[in-house]
């Protein structure tokens, strides 16, 4: 039986290292306390997250998912300084970020690479941004495009690409801004299984190699056991933690293992969570 932690509704979320609830020994790169945001809509107050703890300490991989529309990339929209929390606080190594914009790395579900721009170009947007200047932001990303499998395409444009190479273009622009924390929304979410799969073995590696935290968004349960320390599953909007999973996969994870009973028990139980959520979504629109 996998190790499990669960976390009650507005109750806060300690940092949990080990499955028998030890607590951090240090602070965690990302600690999320007691975060709750909401919009106006149509004269009113639209509550979207509420009470949220979450953290992910140096190194880790951490994914998030629920139901849709429950907050999930407001979540890493706050934690990237694209929006602020209408309560609560984000930390970063310890200390309370009131400015995090550029401070974390930021990949989207669509690549938003320029087409007006060769690969080598939109890798090195992020460097120019920074005042690096381009023959040395030039010098970095081809150092590192033969590890992104872009060796040959640095003078090709967008169009030219496969989706999954372009997905490696706009993930080499986030890395090279050599941030400590990479937030990634739903990166591979318009693939096929296919190129899916495959993108998801080379971000093991490259992840693996690189030693950074990433916090993952995705709607794809096998995809956040398959990648993550530790699965959050997010209840209906307003969207704060549920339950979360240790995944106790070992590593380096291989593909033969999402039919292995330790995955499909995991998997089991994040998908009955996300489907009470969505039944009591469902019943709140009936009401």
């Amino acid at each position: 039986m996998l190790p499990r932690e669960s976390c009650l509704a507005g109750k806060r979320m300690k940092a949990v290292l080990s499955g028998a609830g030890a607590l951090a020994e240090r602070e965690p790169t990302i600690r999320v306390e007691g975060v709750s945001k909401e919009f106006a809509q149509n004269g009113s107050s639209l509550p979207v997250l509420e009470d949220v703890d979450f953290y992910a300490t140096d190194g880790e991989f951490v994914s998030i998912v629920g139901p849709s529309g429950c907050g999930k990339s407001t979540l890493l929209n706050i934690i990237a300084g694209l929006d602020e929390p209408s309560s609560g606080a984000i930390y970063l190594n310890g200390q309370r970020a009131e400015r995090r914009l550029g401070v974390v790395g930021y990949m989207q579900q669509k690549d938003l690479l320029l087409p007006w721009r060769s690969v080598l170009d939109n890798a090195i947007l992020g460097l120019e941004l920074q005042g690096v200047a381009k023959k040395a932001a030039r010098s970095s990303a081809l150092a590192l495009m033969e590890r992104f499998g872009l060796k040959g395409f640095e003078n090709e444009y967008p169009f030219a690409l496969s989706g999954g190479m372009r997905q490696r273009a706009s993930f080499l622009r986030t890395v090279l801004a050599d941030q400590e924390v990479f937030l990634l929304d739903e990166p591979f979410g318009s693939l096929d299984a296919l190129n899916r799969a495959q993108m998801q073995e080379w971000l093991l590696g490259l992840w693996e190699s690189l030693g950074k935290t990433i916090v993952l968004v995705t709607h794809d349960v096998d995809e956040a056991i398959f990648l993550s320390d530790r699965v959050y599953v997010m209840t209906a909007r307003p969207g704060r933690p549920k339950l979360v999973e240790r995944v106790a996969l070992p590593r380096p994870r291989t593909l033969d293992m999402v039919t292995q009973d330790p995955f499909v028990s995991l998997k089991a139980a994040l998908l009955a969570s996300i489907h009470e959520e969505s039944r009591l979504a469902q019943e709140d629109i009936a009401r």
